[in-house]
């Protein structure tokens, strides 16, 4: 790959630290905001659909944008764009500090995540084209290390700071806590983050971005709003609206790639069944997993009024046990033989359904005094098996991405991941809603509902998966029959 430098294109240590703590803020934000939903909610009279807006606009703003940031940084310089990324996290987080009502801070939560988008794709491409050999193998562990480890350090920290007051500032202090990191990385960055950028880049897919957000956007509305409006027929016709808008889509972004440009979601890697298996494996689990995060953090907080610490505590063995699962995602998929990922994947999706079977029962057998750490067995089970079911879903749909497309290819199925967060969250939010009842004081019934829209997914994520393994199984005994 050619790059065009600007003093040196080699990244030091130090910009390596730099570059991995812009990648914390945005990551730390998805779980740091969900220990802060009660006090949020008290402190601004939102409701939990504003509660569940709060979440998946974010997810979904910083998914819509990610895409074309990515090549933004690739034209304009990878260094720029990631500065005034963090420039842009740092307006988002003081103006969501400041927020008067929740109608603002959802605004600028959506203000975070596109400027999230902005800086978070050049972090990897940064690395990728100035280290090679060792000490590229160790800067990328260390990035995936703070990806996984970024979760487990917003639960505790963002508890620990609402539940200390600092300075009286309550739930405000898990944005406010952006800023010194911001200055930081602004003041240091400029002489330790070497700039790169592609002397041949990619054209821009501005239509191809507009047309996904408004589809996106009209989904997720009239999911989140569907519960307050009984899902009458304005409802409906949103997500009616939004078909006519995926057929233009395709048909935009194949006139695109007959074109010979580049596409936001080139068609024909949707035509390839590998891919097709790894988008929606990874659809299914991940929107299941956002549902999770927000439907057990509201209940522990909103339901049995656990503190922002106690909430964010619950979650420390899930992410742990996601950071170690992760690791051995792949030697599993070894001993599966023949049929890889897939064989991880049933494992995770079952290891999912009994923990989320499980966390149900111990909640509700303990209702009168659960505590975080009644809950870590099914916390680290359901941690594995997301770790599982996450990793393989990824390496499935990246393995038959033709070299030509491995950059797009991997800003789609990242895409797709954030996409399918915001919209997973939304709907379990939107069950979760629908059957809240006073008389149900810890929201038993509304947990329960939000776990089986979750079960659903992964029970689907099980059967593509059993037939996929199933027809691994009739191929090989075919070959042994050829064979003998």
């Amino acid at each position: 790959m050619e790059v065009q430098k600007t003093n040196s294109n080699h990244l030091t240590a130090t910009g390596l630290i730099l570059l991995v703590a812009g990648q914390l803020m945005p990551q730390m934000d998805f779980s740091i905001v969900n220990v802060a939903l009660d006090s949020i909610s008290v402190s601004l009279g939102a409701n939990k659909t504003q509660l569940g807006l709060l979440v998946s606009l974010y997810g979904l703003a910083f998914a819509i944008s990610l895409a074309m940031s990515g090549r933004m940084g690739d034209r304009y310089g990878r260094k720029k764009l990631f500065m005034y990324g963090i420039a842009s996290f740092a307006v988002a987080s003081f103006l969501c500090g400041l927020a008067p009502n929740i109608h603002m801070l959802i605004a600028a939560r959506v203000l975070q995540g596109i400027a999230a988008a902005m800086l978070m794709p050049q972090i990897l491409a940064t690395i990728h084209v100035t280290l090679q050999g060792e000490l590229h193998s160790k800067a990328i562990g260390i990035y995936g290390s703070v990806g996984g480890l970024s979760f487990i350090i917003g639960q505790i920290f963002g508890g620990w700071l609402i539940s200390t007051n600092l300075f009286d500032l309550g739930w405000r202090s898990v944005f406010y806590i952006n800023l010194p990191l911001c200055a930081l990385i602004l003041y240091f960055g400029q002489k330790w983050v070497p700039e790169t950028k592609e002397v041949s880049s990619l054209n821009l897919d501005w239509i191809g971005t507009v047309l996904l957000a408004i589809i996106v956007t009209l989904i997720l509305v009239s999911i989140s709003a569907g519960p307050d409006f009984g899902w009458n027929w304005w409802v409906w016709s949103l997500l009616i609206l939004a078909l006519p808008l995926m057929l233009l889509l395709w048909k935009v972004e194949g006139d695109k790639e007959a074109k010979q440009q580049t596409p936001l979601i080139p068609p024909s890697l949707l035509k390839r069944p590998t891919v097709i298996l790894g988008c929606g494996s990874l659809m299914l689990q991940v929107a299941s997993y956002g549902g999770y995060m927000f439907v057990v953090a509201l209940t522990l907080q909103s339901g049995f009024h656990m503190t922002s610490l106690e909430s964010g505590n619950a979650f420390v063995g899930l992410g742990i046990s996601y950071f170690v699962g992760s690791l051995y995602a792949g030697k599993l998929a070894k001993w599966f033989t023949h049929y890889g990922f897939t064989g991880v994947i049933l494992c995770g999706s079952l290891m999912n359904l009994f923990g989320y079977s499980y966390l149900y029962a111990v909640i509700s057998d303990n209702a009168e005094h659960l505590t975080p750490w009644t809950m870590l067995a099914p916390m680290l089970i359901i941690g594995v098996g997301n770790a599982f079911a996450v990793n393989s879903s990824l390496r499935i749909g990246l393995s038959d991405i033709p070299q030509q497309y491995a950059g797009v290819g991997s800003a789609f199925m990242t895409t797709l991941q954030q996409t399918s967060i915001a919209l997973g969250t939304a709907l379990c939010a939107a069950f979760f809603i629908q059957n809240l009842n006073a008389e149900d004081v810890f929201h038993l019934a509304s947990l329960k509902a939000g776990l089986a829209t979750i079960a659903v997914f992964i029970s689907g994520l099980f059967v593509i998966h059993a037939l996929r393994a199933m027809k691994i199984r009739k191929q090989l005994s075919v070959a042994r029959s050829n064979l003998g």
